[in-house]
């Protein structure tokens, strides 16, 4: 069994990598997760060749190796804990922004139209789901809160108006994923919730 000191410089030097200013979040950015990942794989791999034998010949080669793949590997998690926070962050951002004041839904769909024509698919996004959200408190079928998940309105919904329930599920999932997710608006499938929401609205106006 070969000494486990290049293994020891191993992880300073890793530490040492570590420590500079690229893998430095700011305070409060959840670097608590990261530092606490990077600590266990460092942790993992002195224990790991503590345990191994290996020809003392192909310990500098070996330790070479691993000190590549154990960076490339933090890169990747520190990465992975990176976008998780941003998501967390967005996730947590309010539907309605500051100050804003709820119009009517006809507002936020023709608001909706335009934004799309324009190309802002994201915002047109937002004002499709409002145009459907404030419609559906206009009926009496949900109360919109700016404190509100979306879970929230679903059980709302499943309670007052059982057959909209997957017609909100669907909205709310392309919002989601827009908005929130950072994903590209599929535009066949905007205009389709489009002709959706309308054609609600013109059965409901049909029957009162």
């Amino acid at each position: 069994m070969i000494s486990t000191s290049p293994w020891v410089d191993d992880k300073e030097h890793l530490q040492e990598i570590l420590a500079r200013d690229e893998f430095n979040l700011p305070q409060g950015s959840g670097e608590n997760w990261i530092q606490r990942a990077v600590e266990y794989v460092i942790e993992l791999i002195a224990e790991l060749f503590q345990w191994t034998h290996i020809p003392s010949g192909a310990a500098n080669t070996v330790s070479t190796l691993v000190l590549i793949l154990a960076v490339l590997g933090l890169v990747g998690i520190i990465y992975w804990l990176f976008r998780r926070m941003i998501w967390e962050q967005k996730k947590h951002r309010p539907l309605f922004m500051d100050g804003e004041k709820i119009r009517s839904h006809v507002d936020y769909l023709r608001d909706a139209k335009e934004k799309a024509a324009r190309g802002e698919w994201r915002e047109g996004e937002r004002s499709l789901f409002l145009a459907l959200l404030v419609y559906l408190q206009m009926k009496s079928w949900v109360r919109v809160e700016k404190w509100k998940t979306n879970w929230e309105y679903a059980e709302e919904i499943e309670a007052n108006q059982p057959s909209l329930r997957d017609v909100f599920g669907s909205f709310a999932r392309e919002f989601d994923a827009v908005w929130y997710g950072q994903a590209l608006v599929d535009e066949g499938s905007f205009w389709q919730r489009v002709n959706e929401l309308e054609g609600i609205w013109r059965e409901e106006g049909q029957h009162g």
